[in-house]
């Protein structure tokens, strides 16, 4: 058996999908919230809701992982969408 193929390449597509996520989302919540306020979190929150939804019905451990992983943090986006709100309102 090749040592290549017998690998767990789980915890490093997981680990690469957070990192990725949560660049991906910090970047979106300062530009979205500098450009329309609060209102793009409803749709965070509604999508987020979707993708882990989807992911309860994935038959792939590993699909329906990086699905809860992106579901959760396009939630945890909607939320710090808000919390950026509050923090530019400090600042000024």
């Amino acid at each position: 058996m090749n040592l290549f193929t017998s690998l767990q390449w789980a915890g490093p597509v997981l680990a690469l999908t957070t990192f990725v996520t949560i660049g991906i989302g910090h970047v979106l919540v300062r530009y979205l919230q500098a450009h329309f306020g609060t209102r793009p979190a409803i749709p965070f929150f509604i999508s987020g809701g979707i993708v882990l939804i989807v992911s309860l019905f994935t038959p792939n451990h590993l699909i329906s992982a990086i699905l809860g992983l992106i579901g959760i943090t396009l939630v945890w986006d909607g939320i710090e969408i808000y919390r950026q709100e509050k923090r530019m309102r400090r600042e000024k």
